[in-house]
């Protein structure tokens, strides 16, 4: 799985927040490319994206696909079994670190 993340107009500019999620990177890239408008401003805002779309309030990635520097726009946060390998780990570490009584 993969999100989009996303700097919200309206935040602070080092805000990053995830704004959709896919199976695959290529459909979050589409997304944005049928979002896409030529840039307009609407009152104070800067925008790039569809008015009324999903992306209309956030800023697009930079060219380096980067939602804020140093920071991808796109996540590969890996499967639900992924994450369920991870918690029971972290969970057999934790409990491994008690006193058995």
């Amino acid at each position: 799985m993969y999100i989009l993340r996303l700097n919200p107009m309206t935040a602070n500019a080092e805000s990053v927040v995830a704004v959709a999620v896919s199976e695959t990177q290529e459909a979050l890239i589409q997304l944005m490319e049928d979002e896409t408008v030529e840039p307009y401003t609407d009152g104070r805002f800067h925008k790039a994206f569809r008015s009324g779309g999903l992306l209309e309030w956030y800023n697009k990635p930079n060219d380096n696909m980067e939602a804020w520097v140093g920071i991808s726009a796109i996540l590969d946060i890996g499967t639900r079994d992924d994450w369920a390998v991870e918690a029971a780990m972290s969970f057999d570490e934790h409990v491994a670190s008690l006193p058995c009584v």
